[in-house]
């Protein structure tokens, strides 16, 4: 007796891959499944999990998805429902697979003296023609984590907000921050808003515990560390 063939569309919907990953996630997908997405169609004599299911099973020692390793093209295209574009596909796959193997999370910047953060980000901000606060977000390594401009004027002008300045620090998970502005005049000199606004910020960062490391004034190639100074 032929086993009974079934188009995608006539499986259960809890069977069908697209759906099963919109409701569960890919996580929850067979190998078959997730390969069957990736075919997209199968033919007029099996749907796409069937033919999926066929291409785990090509190798003859090599099963599942380590035998796409092992298969080059013109062994895959034997299998009908399969052509130089879905081969050409099904080898993209393995060569992405080895390529993510291979990849390392990059070392991301550490920022453990004023000099550094200042030399970080020196030749942005000074050439800017208006005055601009940037939070850099870091974890609890003084590695960077985020950063962003969020307010631009002066201290004394602008509504430095420490809600949002935390709002979005719990949101990246950050351990402390770094405020950052610059003076567009070319003299770091901190003005006394610079200083009420260092220290309200640093009260804020206490209350939900993420630490203000410092605050940085950068000028033209010159900076001044409101930490190197006692005001934090």
């Amino acid at each position: 007796m032929s086993q009974q063939f079934y188009t995608i569309k006539e499986l259960p919907v809890s069977e069908r891959p697209y759906e099963k990953a919109k409701e569960y996630g890919v996580s929850s997908l067979s190998d078959a499944e997730l390969l069957a997405v990736l075919l997209k169609t199968g033919t007029r004599e099996k749907n796409s999990i069937d033919l999926a299911r066929e291409v785990l099973n090509l190798h003859p020692v090599h099963k599942g998805l380590m035998g796409l390793y092992y298969l080059s093209a013109e062994e895959l295209k034997k299998l009908r429902g399969i052509g130089t574009v879905k081969a050409t596909q099904l080898l993209a796959l393995t060569e992405l697979s080895k390529r993510l193997c291979r990849q390392r999370k990059p070392e991301r910047e550490k920022f453990d003296s004023p000099q550094r953060i200042a030399e970080y980000f020196m030749e942005e901000m000074r050439i800017k023609e208006t005055e601009q606060t940037m939070v850099v977000y870091l974890d609890h390594r003084c590695r960077l984590i985020h950063h962003e401009i969020l307010f631009t004027g002066s201290l004394s002008s602008c509504a430095l907000s420490p809600r949002e300045v935390l709002k979005k620090g719990l949101q990246y998970d950050a351990s402390c921050f770094i405020l950052l502005h610059n003076h567009p005049s070319g003299d770091p000199t901190p003005s006394q808003a610079d200083l009420d606004a260092t220290i309200r910020m640093k009260k804020a960062g206490e209350m939900i515990g993420i630490s203000l490391l410092d605050h940085l004034i950068l000028g033209d190639y010159q900076y001044v560390s409101l930490r190197e100074r006692g005001h934090i």
